[in-house]
């Protein structure tokens, strides 16, 4: 017959068992995100996206291109004629940011001109932000299985700021209006 091991001991067993179990899950995790993260994009489809305060309404559809409108009256207030796959509108429905197709993950061969974010109002270009404007050395990028990773969120802050978290721990906040960074 099995002994009974003593509470201190046992308890000891149990608590390394789960952390075996909370390793392995974070391993699968982290892996799981680095083998997703360089998966093929879906094919082009229909994208919307909702200012902070809900009032106003992005719709990127691929062979109509992007149309700003008021989500209460369904009216439109201003388009683009192309796609969008990533995009951000602000509360006051003047000011929309796309961003580069790849949205987080840019080629390793990328050259200082490929644009990451575009700063719109009412359906004219205000300003494009560079791979060379966030990265002059390309330091500060990560390097996936193949690509390089280059932020890891893009919002709204309260101020309504577009505030974008890059991947080496930096935030950059941008003023909508202007497209230009925000010295904080």
């Amino acid at each position: 017959l099995p002994r009974s091991l003593p509470p201190a001991v046992a308890q000891l067993r149990l608590v390394r068992s789960m952390r075996a179990v909370v390793f392995a899950l974070v391993v699968s995790l982290l892996v799981r995100g680095v083998v997703r993260g360089d998966m093929p994009l879906p094919p082009p489809s229909k994208v919307t996206a909702t200012s902070p305060n809900g009032r106003i309404r992005a719709v990127s559809e691929p062979k109509a291109g992007t149309h700003v409108e008021d989500a209460e009256l369904h009216k439109v207030l201003w388009s683009l004629p192309d796609w969008h796959r990533s995009m951000f509108i602000a509360d006051d429905g003047k000011h929309l940011v796309t961003e580069y197709d790849g949205m987080n993950l840019i080629p390793t061969n990328f050259t200082d001109d490929l644009v990451l974010l575009t700063f719109w109002c009412d359906g004219k270009k205000i300003r494009e932000v560079t791979g060379g404007d966030l990265f002059p050395d390309h330091g500060g990028l990560v390097r996936t299985v193949s690509h390089y990773a280059w932020r890891l969120t893009i919002e709204f802050d309260a101020s309504g700021r577009l505030r974008v978290s890059r991947v080496d721990g930096k935030t950059l906040l941008f003023d909508v209006t202007t497209g230009n960074t925000i010295k904080t």
